[in-house]
């Protein structure tokens, strides 16, 4: 399978409407949320002053989604797929568009933040699995792995430009990022409305939802490459949802601007593209060991030094050299559930991949708050970068590896 996309494969992507209707949709929504992921933790930290609180709502903000990710899959698989994505983008302009007014009028307690987080993950997760379902649905076989590809890159820019246009904002009005965030989803469930290819899946999934999440799961367990590849991005995700929490906070101490923020976050977002970039080049080449075990030793070397200085100039070329390296074995992450996966597998092997990825997280925020409350800032860059040393050290001893291939039928 060609990963490198020919001229001739790009030009027809390019020219597949419902792709292109997709790609734009979902990454103007990934704009809107990229904004609003970098200026919640400043509100948070500008209304309540408390790390540790910043933290927790982080982790509720990202644990609705992954709680939500134990249905999400069987609605994608069982319910059409067309219609689970516009009735969750109507649902998150209203949640997001509440909440941006909940911000403008002062009232963001606790009890607000917390109820946004919930619902509006509640909504994140069958959205994403049934958009990620629908792909090879749009794309020929052969393509899939360059259009994967192409999503990965618009992700990477969505991130790159939403944290710089959130802080901007947010300088401006503090509910400004927030309302950009209802018109991005009001936006992408236009795209949505305008999809003409049939999405579902083959075979719907059967009418009790446990039995079939818990077929995806199983799945995904007896897949040597997937669970392997599962478990160290969910290992790897709980310590780099810390050490961005630590950035946030850290860099928010030390005086540096909301909008400096977000070019932090755009370094990070810019390695991120690289690693997406990357990535075609090593799916079909490198064997995923090699990839993983490459990532967990840049960032095991890169994350400690940020304990060092809090200046934006130090901590940029780190930040993108560490989201290079996850970004590439991110990517080969999604490239072998979606060729690993049958078609009527989809949503439920993506619900429980999600769960396992979502569920890390907010563990890393929390803890990253308790340090940050509790002791010196240099002590959570310590131990994320511990931590993820210990990951590669345990990566190394997995037998080594074939490349990521489609799963024989």
């Amino acid at each position: 399978m060609t990963t490198t996309g020919t001229p001739k494969t790009r030009h027809r992507l390019l020219r597949n409407r419902d792709f292109q209707l997709l790609l734009w949709g979902q990454g103007l929504s990934a704009l809107g949320t990229g904004a609003a992921a970098l200026t919640l933790p400043l509100l948070v930290l500008a209304e309540t002053g408390s790390p540790l609180r910043v933290g927790l709502v982080e982790a509720v903000w990202t644990g609705a989604v992954a709680v939500a990710c134990l249905a999400a899959g069987t609605l994608a698989d069982r319910c059409d797929r067309r219609a689970l994505m516009l009735w969750c983008e109507y649902g998150r302009v209203a949640v997001s568009a509440a909440f941006a007014a909940a911000v403008a009028l002062g009232h963001t307690t606790l009890p607000v933040l917390f109820g946004a987080g919930v619902l509006l993950g509640l909504l994140t997760a069958p959205f994403s699995t049934a958009g990620l379902a629908s792909l090879p649905k749009l794309v020929p076989a052969d393509r899939l792995a360059t259009a994967l590809a192409v999503t990965r890159v618009r992700g990477q820019l969505a991130a790159l430009l939403g944290p710089l246009a959130g802080g901007a904002l947010f300088t401006v009005e503090r509910s400004l990022p927030f309302w950009l965030n209802a018109a991005s989803f009001l936006v992408s469930a236009a795209t949505v409305h305008a999809l003409r290819t049939p999405l579902d899946a083959a075979e719907r999934a059967g009418p009790r939802w446990w039995a079939a999440f818990r077929d995806g799961v199983r799945f995904l367990w007896r897949d040597q490459v997937l669970r392997r590849l599962t478990l160290v991005a969910s290992a790897q995700a709980f310590a780099v949802d810390g050490i961005a929490l630590t950035v946030v906070v850290v860099s928010r101490e030390h005086g540096t601007s909301s909008l400096t923020i977000g070019l932090l976050y755009d370094c990070w977002a810019a390695g991120a593209l690289a690693g997406a970039l990357l990535a075609p080049r090593l799916v079909d080449r490198v064997p995923y060991r090699t990839v993983l075990l490459a990532s967990g030793a840049v960032c095991s070397l890169v994350v400690p030094p940020m304990a060092l200085s809090a200046a934006p100039a130090a901590l940029a070329p780190l930040l993108a050299v560490c989201a290079t390296a996850v970004a590439a074995s991110g990517s080969v992450m999604t490239y072998a559930q979606v060729v690993r996966t049958p078609d009527t597998l989809q949503g439920r092997v993506h619900s429980g991949i999600a769960l396992l990825l979502l569920a890390a997280p907010p563990l890393g925020s929390a803890l990253a708050g308790l340090l940050l409350e509790r002791l010196p800032d240099a002590v959570p860059y310590l131990t994320f970068g511990g931590l993820l040393l210990l990951l590669t050290l345990a990566t190394s001893r997995m037998p080594p590896t074939s490349t990521v291939s489609p799963r024989p039928a």
